[in-house]
């Protein structure tokens, strides 16, 4: 479930899309719109995803890359909070991919540990205070 008043907290999850671009984004398709039937809004546990916070991305190409790289495209404030998603991806043995998902000013609690959000893992939740990475 997804808490979005959880401020200083970013979520994050990554993976590898086997999906065409298109597919990918049709699982967030509507989310800043309650009741439009959003594929995430169901993962997620929730009705509106605001798109000021939320982000999704995909490598160029599809290409799939190490998580060591792909852990630098999630907007944190704070070199530590990188440290600890890279860590985190590492004890969950995720070592590479070519998509993520992060919401800034929020948490989530998985009630199915290990399941995947079109087709991404939820890594977990980090503190991320307001410090610039630079």
């Amino acid at each position: 479930m997804i808490d979005d008043t959880t401020r200083g907290v970013i979520s994050v999850w990554m993976g590898t899309s086997t999906q065409s671009l298109d597919d990918f984004n049709r699982y967030t398709d509507g989310m800043e719109s309650r009741g439009s039937g959003c594929p995430a809004h169901r993962d997620l546990g929730c009705d509106f995803i605001d798109s000021d916070f939320f982000a999704a991305w995909r490598t160029a190409g599809n290409e799939v890359i190490p998580v060591e790289r792909l852990v630098r495209e999630v907007g944190v404030n704070a070199i530590e909070t990188e440290q600890a998603i890279l860590a985190r991806c590492h004890a969950l043995g995720v070592t590479e991919g070519n998509a993520l998902y992060y919401y800034d000013h929020c948490s989530f609690h998985e009630d199915t540990p290990g399941r995947l959000y079109n087709e991404l893992r939820f890594i977990g939740s980090f503190a991320d205070p307001r410090r610039r990475i630079g």
